[in-house]
Parts: C-alpha cells; structure tokens; sequence
C-alpha cells in the first residue's frame, strides 16, 4: 500500500535475482529511508529527465543531487515549462534530422558493399593480361581456358572463364573495361563515404543543438537548414523582407564575474567565434564531440574561470552524460573556418585539452551574474 511504481521497479532492480530474503532488504532499506526522513533529492537527466527524493539504482545516470527537496522542485521546474514548449516546437525537426541521418548511414553500407566489389578490380586487369598473353590457346566459341598464372609465385594453373560469343581479343578487353570500371568506381565511392560520413557528423550536430535549445534558437535552426537546402522554404516566408535577428548567444558568467558566451546553434556559434570575439579571447569546443562553442572574454581567465567554461562546453555537448569530458581550449585567432564548410564548423591548433566531467548544477550557478 502506498508504494509507486518507481519504487516498486526499484526494489526489483535492487533486489536483482535473489530470492525473497534479496527482495525484504532491498524492501527495508528503502523503508528506513522514509522512515528516518533520510533523502538525497535528485534530478536525472539521462534518457526522460526525472527527480526523486531517494537514490534509485534503476535509473540510467547520475544524478544531480540538491540540499533540499525544495531547491531541487525550483531548479526542476523552474526551466520545465520552457522545456517543453521546445520540445514541442523542435519534435518535427529532431524526427527530420533522425531520418536524414539514418539515411546517409543506410548510404554508407550500401556503398561499402560497392566497395568490397570494387577491391576486386586488380583481379580483371590480372586475367586480362593473362588472356592476351595466351591469345595463342583461345578461339571464339571457348567458354573457358586454363593458362599459367605467371602473377603466382607456384606459377599453377588458372581458369578464365570466357564469353563464347565474343572473340579472344574481344574477351580481354571486356576484363580491362571491368576493370577500370571498378577501379573508378573505387575512387567516387570512397569519396561518397566520406560526404556520408561528414554529413553524418553535421546533423549529429544538429540534433545536440535542439536537445539544449532555448526558445529563440529553434527558429535560428530552421532557417540553417532552409539555407542549407534540407528544408524548403514556403512562399509566405520568402515574402517577408525583415532582416533576420542578430544571433544571441547565451550569457553565463564564471565565479569571478568573467562573461562565458556560448552558441545554442550553428547560426550563433559562428557569429560568436568569428564576428563578436577578440582575437586574444579563449575559444572552447569538445574534442572531437558535437557541441556549442565557448567564448572566454578574457585573454587571460583564472584557472577556475577556465574549468568552469570547460564545464559550459561540456555540458552542451553530446557527452553532456559522459565522466571525464575532454575539451579543447585556444585563442580565437587559431580558430578558422575553411572555405566551403557547413555552418559552425572549424578547424583550430595550438591547443590544450582538460577534462572534466559535467556537472547540470553548476551551469545553473554560472547563470546567475556576481553580486
């Protein structure tokens, strides 16, 4: 009586594949918590975002744990209703992008299949220049002769298969056009894989942004993927001739009172790396895993304020779930945009990389500007 299912799942969970003594202490553990009033109120983020006031096991993730009950309802709710009204603006987007990426990885094995054939292109020039080697041993009407394969250090015998409605010569040919056939093929599609696999990278992108977006930052994404030819653009939107709003990166500001700038998309990311940054601020990103772009504005931050703008980077990433993040930090004049990218993507050098592993409450602490 009383006991939800959370709970009950987590006695279960708890409990594992014991018998019923397993299930009593799971059972009296919890009980005692309730009954000694003792709670850890926590907010779990992975997968469905939820809160409890004990420690459930049978949830994926960490927790972010708070002081009290009330402060971790405020830090829940407080964000919840925004939330959602993104999520229900960006549920068409997150569908799109899904299946544009499931399409290009669909591209990828079909290609690859493509490409195992291809790998036997150095086999049809081998019988070709073994058939015209042995023209000799070959008259039209053969539907197979056996020659030595001087390619082979044993130098055994090999059996071509032959066309018997074509000449000899006609043969030979017909395995040097296979030939250069695949060899071609080779080179267009390794080039397809590696378009499939960029494009890949750039919607995974994507889709991180709308998972931390803010109201203002769903319509930024549409309009990157109008101008980027994913979405069409519908003739009342080509009629309005207003200048589109300057991109608003998100402010947060570090322990000490240093701004941290941090782009919610592409459309912000860009403008903040490289139109509203100096050239001496430190410019954050995660190694080699989607995420915003971070703007120290300070050409030299605190040791805190630098942890504290990894923790921003991390934490808008995709390994925002992730321990020990690993996030790369520069000044914004080694950061570049090559020509012909897609938006808000960069190459950097001179480098260093930290690691930390993100923490949900300080972010909502770096939202907050110093008294």
């Amino acid at each position: 009586m009383g006991f939800s299912p959370v709970i009950a799942k987590e006695i279960v969970h708890r409990a594992g594949l014991g018998g019923s003594d397993a299930f009593l202490q799971a059972f009296t553990e919890i009980q005692t918590n309730l009954l000694e009033h003792d709670y850890q109120p926590g907010i779990y983020r992975e997968n469905k975002e939820d809160f409890y006031v004990l420690p459930l096991d049978s949830k994926a993730g960490k927790p972010v744990n708070y002081d009290s009950v009330s402060q971790m309802l405020d830090t829940y709710y407080s964000g919840k209703a925004e939330r959602d009204r993104v999520k229900q603006q960006s549920g068409d987007l997150s569908r799109f992008l899904k299946n544009e990426r499931d399409k290009n990885i669909r591209k990828i094995k079909k290609h690859e299949q493509t490409l195992k054939k291809a790998e036997q292109a150095d086999k049809y020039q081998r019988l070709g220049e073994l058939l015209t080697a042995n023209m000799h041993l070959v008259k039209t009407g053969d539907r197979k002769v056996e020659v030595i394969d001087y390619y082979d250090p044993e130098q055994k015998q090999i059996t071509i298969e032959l066309n018997a409605n074509k000449t000899p010569s006609e043969n030979a040919q017909s395995f040097f056009k296979t030939y250069q056939k695949l060899k071609k093929s080779k080179q267009v599609v390794i080039e397809e894989i590696s378009k499939a696999e960029k494009e890949i990278n750039y919607l995974d992108d994507l889709i991180q942004q709308i998972e931390g977006a803010r109201e203002q930052d769903i319509e930024e994404i549409r309009q990157e993927l109008r101008e980027e030819g994913y979405l069409k653009t519908k003739p009342a939107q080509r009629k309005k001739n207003n200048k589109p709003a300057k991109p608003d990166p998100e402010q947060f500001y570090a322990t000490d009172g240093t701004l941290l700038l941090v782009g919610k998309n592409n459309k912000q990311n860009e403008y903040l790396t490289n139109r509203l940054a100096a050239r001496d601020d430190i410019w954050l990103h995660t190694k080699d895993i989607p995420g915003s772009h971070v703007v120290i504005r300070d050409r030299n931050p605190s040791e805190q304020t630098l942890y504290e703008a990894a923790q921003l980077a991390a934490n808008f990433s995709k390994s925002k779930n992730s321990s020990s993040v690993p996030v790369d930090y520069t000044l914004i004049r080694h950061v570049k945009k090559p020509n012909g990218a897609k938006p808000g993507y960069v190459t950097y050098d001179n480098q260093k990389t930290l690691f930390v592993t993100p923490e949900a409450d300080l972010i909502e602490k770096l939202k907050k500007k110093p008294q």
